[in-house]
C-alpha cells in the first residue's frame, strides 16, 4: 500500500530510543560498476552501503580536520585519535559551524572521491552547499527517525552522502534504516508540528544497521525512513553529512538575499548573477531552524537582505528555502 501522506492528530509519536534495529546491512560494493542495479537496490531497499571506499588519505585528513575543532572545544584531549571522550559538556550547535568551513568540499573534491562519486550518481557530480559535521559524545544528540526528502523537496538528481571518520560500530551511535519502507510515500504525521513518524507505522522487523568503519559511505534513498542510535560508549561519534548533485543539472545554489516577498525572492548567486524565484505555498521554507517549516506568509523578517541561503529550484520556482551551511 503506498502512503502519500499520514495524519494522525492523536497518534504517539515514534521513539527512536526505543527501536532495536535486528537486520544487518548489506554491502553493495559489487554493485559498484553496475548503476543499473546499483539503483535498482537503491529504489527497493531504501540505501547503498559501500565499504571501504573513500580514498584512505582524504579521510584522515578530514579526520585531523575535525578533531582539530574538537580539540579546541576540549572534547578530546590534545594530540588523540581515537576521539575519546574528556568527560566535558558538548556545546551543541556545532553542526553546520564555520570553524569546519572546507572540510566537506576537500573530501569530496578528492580525485579519488569524485570518480566515486560519479560511479554513484550515474554521472558527473559536485557538492551541494549543505553540510552537517557530527562531533557528539556519549549521551549526545540523536536524530529522531525521519525521510530526508520530507524536508528537502524538489531536490533532483541528488544523492545524500553519510561518513563516518572514525570506527563508529553500534555503540557509537551509528545510523538505522528501515529497509524497504521506501516506496510507501512519506510517513511523516502532518496533523502534527514538526511532522513526527508515528509509531506502529513502519514495521519493527525492517529496521536495520552495521557497525561503520572510516572510508565506507552510506547513501539514503530520499523516502528511506532512517534514525541515529545512542551513543553509548567513552568515543564521540564523528561524522559528516554531505550531498552530490548533477554537476550538469545542478537544482541547488548556494546564494545571498537581495529582496524576499511572501510571493517572491531574489538572491544573487556567489559569482554575482541575480536569479529571482516564486514563492508560493508548496516553498517548504526553513531558513530560521534546519528542520522547522515556516509560513510563507511569515518568513520575510527572516530573511534580510546579505543573508545566505541555500535555494533548492525547478526552474523559476523556489521548492526549498534553507538555511546555508558552509561546506
Amino acid at each position: 500500500m503506498v502512503v502519500e501522506s499520514i495524519s494522525m492528530p492523536g497518534a504517539k509519536d515514534l521513539d527512536s530510543t526505543t527501536i532495536t534495529p535486528r537486520g544487518e546491512l548489506q554491502s553493495c560494493n559489487h554493485l559498484l560498476d553496475d548503476h543499473a542495479a546499483l539503483m535498482r537496490f537503491h529504489d527497493e531497499q531504501g540505501y547503498i552501503l559501500l565499504r571501504g571506499v573513500l580514498d584512505p588519505d582524504s579521510v584522515e585528513e578530514t579526520r585531523k580536520a575535525m578533531f582539530a575543532v574538537m580539540e579546541r572545544h576540549g572534547l578530546i584531549e590534545p594530540g588523540n585519535t581515537d576521539g575519546t571522550w574528556t568527560g566535558k559538556p558538548f556545546p551543541g550547535g556545532m553542526e553546520e559551524s564555520p570553524e569546519f568551513s572546507g572540510i566537506a568540499r576537500r573530501l569530496i573534491e578528492n580525485p579519488a572521491n569524485q570518480k566515486l562519486m560519479e560511479k554513484i550518481l550515474g554521472e558527473p557530480a559536485c557538492i551541494i552547499p549543505i553540510v552537517q559535521y557530527r562531533t557528539y559524545p556519549p549521551g549526545g544528540s540523536i536524530t529522531g527517525a525521519h525521510q530526508d526528502g520530507f524536508y528537502s523537496p524538489g531536490i533532483k538528481n541528488y544523492k545524500p552522502v553519510w561518513t563516518t571518520l572514525t570506527p563508529c560500530p553500534r555503540e557509537v551511535g551509528g545510523l538505522m534504516v528501515a529497509v524497504g519502507q521506501c516506496n510507501r510515500g512519506f510517513l511523516h504525521n502532518l496533523a502534527k508540528t514538526p511532522s513526527p513518524i508515528p509509531e506502529g507505522v513502519i514495521p519493527e522487523d525492517s529496521w536495520a544497521t552495521t557497525d561503520y568503519m572510516p572510508g565506507d559511505v552510506l547513501i539514503l534513498n530520499p523516502y528511506a525512513p532512517h534514525a541515529s542510535m545512542p551513543n553509548t560508549s567513552k568515543y564521540c561519534r564523528v561524522t559528516l553529512d554531505t550531498r552530490v548533485q548533477s554537476a550538469a543539472d545542478p537544482r541547488v545554489l548556494l546564494a545571498d538575499i537581495v529582496s524576499a516577498s511572501p510571493d517572491a525572492i531574489t538572491v544573487r548567486d556567489l559569482a554575482g548573477k541575480e536569479r529571482t524565484f516564486a514563492v508560493d505555498d508548496d516553498t517548504f521554507i526553513r531558513i530560521e531552524h534546519p528542520g522547522v517549516r515556516q509560513k510563507r506568509e511569515d518568513y520575510v523578517p527572516s530573511a534580510p537582505a546579505g543573508k545566505r541561503i541555500v535555494v533548492v529550484f525547478d526552474g523559476d520556482h523556489a521548492e526549498t528555502l534553507r538555511r546555508a551551511s558552509d561546506n
